[in-house]
């Protein structure tokens, strides 16, 4: 019995990608690793991570409230989510290596114990099980944008940071974080993809991650190997994207001038 076209195409798409990221993966491993623009976000938050050493104060990141699985409107979809997660756990590990306190947040009970597993891992990976406390990650609200972000702004009245970190799926609630921590001198790192979050990070830090930025800013925090492999495929693949969609306009238009066949429906 023949398998559908749409498995194989399925099939040979996700052998496609495999691919790819393999021959970006040996490609770094040889010693030839890919050019990264500058984003002064992750330096500040490497900064901060380095000086939290020396000062004892903890430098501060959150994902937001939403929930794994979520959809749009009901706080983070699973993408921003999960890009906010993998900066925690790659921050944390960045402490470890430094011997710098850190403090998580979240605002959902599914994402806290998310949290809680990926900062414990990477304190373990690294050497350090005993320099982790259960403490360091905390559950600010449940499900609830607003009451997490007014918790988070008590936070910051509470606690001495040295920096904080809000990237994932915030939204207009960014607002009352960031201007508490505008109004205390608090370096603060934004990042998001929500339309309604765009202008209030720019109004109150001036150091963002803007849309995609978000999703690469695990790779740019991580040592040489799998996370690039995976920014480099993606990159790959976004200039495909673009590159069909520019082919099939030009087509459309040689279309109506020379009576071409029409394109296959691929949907």
């Amino acid at each position: 019995m023949p398998f559908p076209t749409e498995t194989v195409v399925s099939l040979l798409l996700l052998l496609a990608l495999i691919s790819f990221v393999c021959l970006h993966q040996i490609r770094i491993a040889v010693g030839s690793p890919p050019y990264r623009r500058p984003l002064a976000a992750l330096d500040l938050l490497r900064s901060a991570l380095r000086r939290g050493a020396e000062t004892g104060r903890p430098t501060h990141v959150s994902p937001g409230s939403g929930m794994p699985g979520g959809v749009a409107g009901s706080g983070a979809v699973s993408a921003e989510l999960l890009a906010g997660i993998l900066l925690a756990e790659r921050a944390a590990a960045e402490a470890c290596r430094n011997g710098a306190p850190l403090l998580v947040t979240s605002g959902n009970a599914v994402a806290h114990l998310a949290l809680r597993g990926g900062v414990r891992q990477a304190y373990h990976a690294h050497g350090q099980p005993q320099a982790y406390h259960p403490e360091q990650v905390q559950l600010l609200a449940h499900d609830d944008s607003l009451a997490y972000a007014a918790a988070l702004s008590t936070l910051y009245v509470r606690e001495r940071l040295e920096a904080s970190t809000l990237v994932g799926g915030f939204q207009q609630e960014l607002l009352l974080p960031g201007e508490e921590a505008a109004q205390r001198d608090l370096p603060q790192i934004a990042g998001s993809t929500h339309a309604q979050a765009l202008p209030l990070m720019l109004l109150s830090t001036p150091t963002t991650l803007i849309g995609e930025e978000i999703y690469a800013a695990e790779a740019y925090l991580a040592p040489p190997g799998p996370a690039q492999a995976r920014l480099l495929t993606q990159d790959l693949l976004r200039t495909i994207v673009i590159l069909l969609l520019i082919l099939g306009l030009l087509y459309q238009l040689l279309q109506l001038i020379f009576t071409l066949p029409p394109l296959p429906d691929l949907s």
